[in-house]
C-alpha cells in the first residue's frame, strides 16, 4: 500500500533526481527533517505543516499527497532550476503571494478534516 512517504518520495525523485537536500531546500526545510520522513527505518508521518509547504512550494495536489488520488500537480508551472547541493546557499525556486498560500493551506486543512471525519465513520463501521 502506498504511503504520504511513498508519494514524497516519489516527488524527490521525480524532481530531484533523488536528492533529498534539493527537496527539502525547495521545500523551505533543513535536509536532516528529511530523513526522519524518507528514511529506510521507521517513516514519520508528515505534519500539516510540512504538506502545506509541499502543496504550495511544488504546486503538488494536496488530494494525490494525502490520499494518491487524482494527478500529482495542479498543472501550474513551478521552476525548479538552481543549484540545490546541500553546500549551495543559493536556489531558483518560485515563491507564491501570500494570498495563494493560505489559500491553499485552507484547503488542505479542509482536506484533512474531511480525511478525519471519514476515518472516525469508517471506524464506526468496523465496530458493528
Amino acid at each position: 500500500m502506498e504511503t504520504i512517504n511513498d508519494r514524497m518520495e516519489m516527488l524527490v525523485n521525480e524532481r530531484f533526481d533523488g536528492n533529498k537536500a534539493a527537496f527539502a531546500k525547495a521545500i523551505a526545510v533543513e535536509p536532516t527533517t528529511m530523513s526522519s520522513y524518507l528514511g529506510n527505518k521507521r517513516r514519520s508521518k508528515p505534519s500539516v505543516d510540512m504538506v502545506a509547504k509541499i502543496v504550495t512550494a511544488l504546486d503538488v495536489n494536496a488530494r494525490w499527497l494525502l490520499t494518491g488520488e487524482g494527478a500529482s500537480t495542479t498543472n501550474a508551472k513551478v521552476e525548479t532550476n538552481g543549484d540545490f547541493s546541500p553546500a549551495s546557499v543559493h536556489g531558483n525556486v518560485s515563491v507564491e503571494s501570500d494570498a495563494v498560500l493560505a489559500e491553499r493551506i485552507k484547503s488542505l486543512e479542509a482536506l484533512l478534516a474531511e480525511k478525519e471525519r471519514l476515518i472516525k465513520v469508517y471506524e464506526r463501521m468496523v465496530e458493528k
